[in-house]
């Protein structure tokens, strides 16, 4: 038995005493289920306290992007043709990166930044849908509010005070540590976590009434009691935000909110977020892993995405492993070297501080 199996469960451990007293708690049914119902009954295996088997080392890669591409219009799924040729496509970039990169090192040609032969977004599979959304049925999120425009301008506008030089060469300057996002700086990344570029992995582990969701990227550990108890209060407030959840049937649902503003999801403060998570495993080796989003300051209506969670892709060479990260606090290195970098481009572009 591995360490990462006793660090685990030491959290969870420490987790459970820290919960409030138990209340009941009944939490509403996500508003598009049909995306579950759908799903041919795969009767998963059970606990040995008989709750429904979601233990497992999966990866949330994917390349069916977030929204349907406009191009694509009404057409909801693709063909068992065009998604072969999808598939071929991808592999095509893959070893044509994996190629230019290998020779511009022996020939010290260029430095280059991070593309898809490093990164697993490539290698993850397609869906047969043309975007994890399915709620609105366009495929796309629903508009934005009037406020949740105007914050998102001012965060655009305060950035471009900030850049300089010409596409494709537009640097980012940096003054002080706090210019940095919090991704850069190692302190949270963005929950739900979909679109991200690398470190998809993360690890399920059950005991009875807690489920310990355990992400590889920031090690971050979710630990969602089952027993009713209430969220935090709403002026506590988490990077990763409160999660309580329960079963319906073989479905576990998760009520998630109490979230910081000082962190984003989709371009906007999340502090008033809150999502409703529906995983089920449907096939010995996926869990469907639905979201239903709300937030009425930032869209105009709720909306919902369905992503695999899968324990059989060809992005992990060994689905068994979870990486390390390792990007400390603060982020060091990067930090220092941001800071003088920037301080050289404004003497390039003679900008002033």
């Amino acid at each position: 038995m591995n360490s990462r199996f006793f660090t685990l469960t030491a959290v969870l451990l420490v987790g459970s005493l820290l919960q409030a007293p138990a209340t009941s708690q009944v939490l509403g049914a996500s508003e598009d289920r049909s995306i579950q119902e759908s799903v041919s009954e795969w009767l998963p295996s059970r606990t040995a306290w008989g709750d429904p088997n979601l233990q497992g080392v999966y990866t949330f890669s994917t390349t069916t992007p977030l929204e349907r591409p406009e191009a694509l219009a009404d057409k909801e799924t693709y063909t068992e043709a065009e998604l072969a040729e999808l598939e071929r496509q991808a592999a095509l970039r893959i070893t044509t990166e994996r190629d230019a990169v290998l020779t511009q090192a022996e020939f010290g040609t260029e430095i280059v930044a991070y593309n898809n032969y490093w990164t697993s977004n490539e290698k993850g599979r397609l869906t047969e849908r043309t975007s994890l959304i399915v709620n609105p049925v366009d495929g796309r999120k629903p508009p934005l509010t009037e406020q949740a425009r105007r914050i998102q301008q001012e965060i655009a506008a305060e950035l471009a005070t900030r850049q300089v030089g010409e596409s494709p060469f537009v640097y980012t300057l940096y003054d002080t540590w706090e210019d940095h996002p919090l991704f850069t700086r190692c302190l949270a990344r963005p929950m739900p976590r979909i679109g991200q570029s690398y470190n998809h992995g993360l690890q399920i582990l059950q005991t009875p009434g807690h489920v310990v969701i355990y992400y590889e990227s920031m090690h971050d550990a979710r630990i969602i009691p089952l027993d009713g108890s209430p969220h935090l209060d709403p002026s506590i407030r988490q990077w990763n935000g409160t999660s309580r959840g329960h079963w319906e049937g073989d479905i576990l649902v998760i009520d998630w909110r109490n979230f910081t503003d000082r962190q984003n999801f989709q371009g906007s403060p999340q502090g008033n977020m809150r999502f409703v998570e529906r995983l089920k495993k449907i096939d010995a080796n996926t869990i469907s892993y639905e979201v239903t989003v709300h937030d009425p300051a930032t869209w105009t209506e709720p909306w919902t995405f369905v992503a695999p969670w899968r324990g059989d892709d060809p992005s992990f060479q060994n689905p068994e492993d979870l990486y390390e990260f390792a990007c400390h606090e603060g982020n060091y290195r990067m930090m220092e070297n941001s800071l003088n970098g920037s301080r050289a481009l404004r003497e390039t572009y003679a900008m002033p501080k």
